[in-house]
């Protein structure tokens, strides 16, 4: 999954927050000022950053791959709705993924990486660069 973010523009990004100061967020606020494509599903609500929020991942317009920023057991619930989508793509934020889930993204033939999108993102800064530099140096982000 090497590259993710460079072979890809367009994403689904489930679970983004309605709370402005959440992880996701910010997360989703870096992506867009890098120039990604982001569409958000969140079945809570219609608007996030006056951006249209989707209900549903069968709601979504055409995506290349998506994001999790869902517990476990949502994201479990949501990876053969993305499959059934054409979406095979996916990124598993820290926190979005157990055993169970990976066992489902493998028993569906997707390919995913489980990872924190701050850490791929050159342009994060502080105290996300540092947190880089401590996982390659210890080798931890395989």
């Amino acid at each position: 999954m090497n590259g993710f973010f460079t072979r890809f523009n367009r994403f689904a990004v489930l679970g983004l927050s309605r709370n402005p100061k959440s992880f996701s967020r910010q997360a989703c606020a870096l992506l867009k000022s890098e120039g990604y494509e982001i569409y958000p599903v969140n079945p809570n609500t219609d608007v996030i950053d006056d951006q249209t929020c989707y209900n549903s991942v069968e709601s979504l317009p055409e995506v290349q791959a998506a994001i999790f920023f869902t517990t476990p057991r949502v994201t479990e619930t949501l990876l053969p709705v993305c499959k059934d989508k054409g979406i095979i793509e996916v990124w598993f934020q820290q926190g979005s993924a157990d055993n169970a889930v990976i066992k489902a993204a493998d028993d569906l033939g997707m390919t995913y990486k489980k990872s924190c999108v701050f850490l791929h993102q050159p342009n994060a800064g502080f105290p996300h660069n540092f947190h880089r530099l401590m996982v390659r140096i210890l080798g931890i982000d395989k």
